[in-house]
């Protein structure tokens, strides 16, 4: 193992992770703070965070709402966070790759639970990883030249935006030609993991191109708070600032529903 391989295993792990929770607190906490420019003409703006955040305009009004429970929102907040329903509606050729992309990078993030399973369902595990991320790939390259041709698209584009999807794309590939090769061995991931925990590294017989796949892995984990990527999290936020279901089914800021209390509406 050369001193490249030696750093991206072992050293820069060290530097990516806390990196990326401290830069991902940051984030959250400036935008919790200013996410409203209006927010700084509020009184008693210098209290908790928290406080502040709950003070802000909320600009979800329903003039005419239609009554539901409480069981039809979280039915409709789950549906829409699922099936991207509210991309869905806009545009669903846009969805068409999101979706699968996302449903790839979740299925290469069960694929991982292997580490933490018994040795006979590891082959089902690196089945599920070579199709997540074979998914991921797939659309990931959909998305990418999408993102170049359509100019609606490419004027809205700066180059934090280019340098997410290639390291995305470049994650997902590496991890497929990785599991197309053979992959690594749930016990040797299991030792390698352990030792960076503990902080005794001990080097372990791995392929080259898992290396270039951890080392994707933490630029992701780099370039996570300054890119678009961040929506995993601000999605939630967003729901809660706007304090309505509808920002995840689609429908934020339509009215009249007409619906009958817990009756639910056609996706």
């Amino acid at each position: 193992m050369d001193g490249f391989e030696f750093f991206i295993l072992y050293r820069l792990p060290y530097i990516a992770i806390p990196f990326y929770l401290i830069m991902l607190s940051v984030r959250i906490w400036v935008w919790m703070r200013f996410y409203n420019p209006a927010i700084k003409l509020l009184p008693r703006t210098r209290r908790s965070v928290y406080g502040v955040w709950k003070q802000q305009y909320r600009p979800t009004i329903h003039i005419f709402p239609g009554s539901r429970s409480q069981r039809t929102k979280w039915k409709r907040a789950i549906k829409g966070f699922v099936f991207f329903t509210g991309l869905y509606k806009r545009d669903k050729v846009l969805w068409l790759g999101s979706w699968s992309l996302h449903l790839g990078l979740f299925l290469v993030i069960v694929a991982h639970v292997r580490v933490i399973l018994p040795p006979n369902l590891e082959p089902i595990c690196l089945r599920v990883a070579l199709i997540g991320s074979g998914l991921m790939t797939v659309s990931g390259t959909y998305l990418l030249l999408r993102r170049i041709i359509v100019q609606r698209v490419r004027e809205i584009t700066d180059f934090r935006d280019y340098l997410a999807e290639f390291i995305l794309l470049f994650f997902s590939l590496t991890a497929f030609l990785m599991v197309l090769d053979g992959g690594i061995s749930s016990e040797a991931l299991r030792h390698y993991v352990s030792r960076l925990v503990t902080g005794t590294a001990a080097v372990i017989d791995v392929q080259r191109i898992f290396v270039w796949h951890m080392l994707a892995a933490q630029l992701l984990l780099i370039v996570i708070p300054f890119s678009h990527l961040l929506h995993l999290g601000g999605i939630f936020l967003s729901r809660e600032f706007l304090g309505t279901s509808d920002t995840f089914a689609g429908d934020f800021g339509s009215g009249f529903s007409g619906l009958k209390d817990g009756q639910d509406e056609k996706p």
